[in-house]
């Protein structure tokens, strides 16, 4: 069974080199930043919203899942054996970012805190990294394996109002802004986008002229989709925000705003590529069926300025609650740090459609048979 669990590992890694390598630099961002900032002490360490960033990053997509699970079925694998199997590569994801995010702590000079010897520290921390790369990977493989994946649409939470129970209970424990303000964002962006087919198509009108209507209406269809990516890089703004206006420290304060850049250009490129990836049969199609590569073009540069300058506008909003939220000094933001928080986010989302739409140029009928 180890060697079995070690193969299925080894497969991942040399056909999938991004799930487990994005798990794992994700997971050295957090165990970075728990070194920096300590375990006790703030009511809303910025590791917690970095955390929940990197588990909705490194998340496997639904796609990816659903091909592993039935070629999983098809050898007469079992649930137990997928959960352990979901578990090694969540170790070893996990295991490879601790190891990196303690020798990038060691490197600074952040692991001293007082209260923890510091052996233990160490030993916490790469327990920290496998515990972040479970997040993301097991209940992805549980629901998928377990539970009839639903059409895609609201989140699940939608209907029992979880996101405004949490926003209100923020008063009490800032950390819950996090949650509860992501949720409703998620919520609200889906939404537009699922029913603001008009909106959308007026504001896309002057960049696709007539492509504008039949644009909106593939937005709408992919609303969960480009909502998912919208909240990504929405989340990593927001972030960046909040440690620009509420840096502890001059040394701590730069990790932050360092390993925000980080999982903005990760929200905004790997993320949204990967998502604009789960469309390229859709756009092999209109493609093989006469579509011109302006119009397929068109197709990808509307995803792009959605999530772009939707996440920009989203991510700032909620960077804003959660400074309002947060019962910590604010202090001055860098200059010019915004601008370029912004150009990061441009640039990966422009790099991940030219991507995107080079694949989409390649022979189509050939792409189609891998689908």
């Amino acid at each position: 069974m180890i060697a079995a669990m070690a193969l299925w590992v080894g497969g991942i890694a040399r056909v999938r080199p991004a799930r487990l390598g994005v798990s794992a630099a994700g997971v050295a961002i957090v165990v970075t930043l728990l070194a920096v900032h300590g375990w006790t002490g703030n009511p809303a360490p910025p590791w917690v919203p970095a955390m929940a960033l990197v588990v909705l990053l490194a998340t496997p997509s639904e796609r990816s899942l659903r091909s592993d699970q039935d070629l999983l079925r098809a050898r007469g694998a079992t649930g137990g054996q997928v959960l352990a199997l979901a578990s090694a590569e969540a170790a070893a994801a996990g295991l490879a970012g601790g190891v990196a995010g303690v020798l990038l702590s060691l490197a600074g000079g952040f692991l001293a805190t007082p209260d923890l010897p510091f052996v233990w520290e160490i030993v916490l921390l790469l327990l920290a990294g496998p515990v972040v790369a479970a997040l993301a990977f097991l209940p992805a493989v549980l629901r998928e394996w377990y539970f009839v994946p639903a059409d895609d649409g609201p989140p699940w939470w939608s209907p029992y109002g979880l996101d405004i129970l949490l926003l209100a209970l923020a008063f009490f424990w800032p950390l819950l802004g996090w949650a509860g303000g992501t949720m409703l964002l998620w919520r609200l962006v889906e939404l537009g986008l699922r029913k603001g087919k008009r909106v959308i198509g007026g504001v896309l009108r002057p960049l696709v002229s007539g492509l504008a209507g039949v644009l909106a209406l593939s937005i709408s269809w992919r609303s969960a989709m480009l909502a998912r990516s919208v909240v990504l890089v929405a989340l990593a703004v927001a972030f960046a925000i909040s440690t620009a206006f509420t840096g502890d420290g001059c040394d701590a304060a730069t990790v932050d705003m360092l390993a925000s850049l980080v999982l903005a250009a990760a929200a905004a490129g790997p993320s949204f590529g990967l998502a604009l990836n789960e469309r390229r049969r859709d756009l092999l199609i209109v493609s093989t069926l006469g579509g011109k590569r302006r119009q397929v073009a068109a197709f990808i540069a509307g995803d792009a300025l959605i999530v772009g300058v939707g996440g920009l506008i989203a991510g700032h909003l909620l960077g804003v609650l959660f400074v309002l939220f947060a019962q910590v000094e604010r202090t001055p933001s860098p200059h010019g740090y915004f601008g370029l928080l912004a150009a990061v986010v441009l640039v990966s989302c422009v790099a991940a459609s030219a991507r995107i739409a080079q694949l989409a140029a390649r022979d189509e009928v050939s792409d189609l048979r891998d689908y």
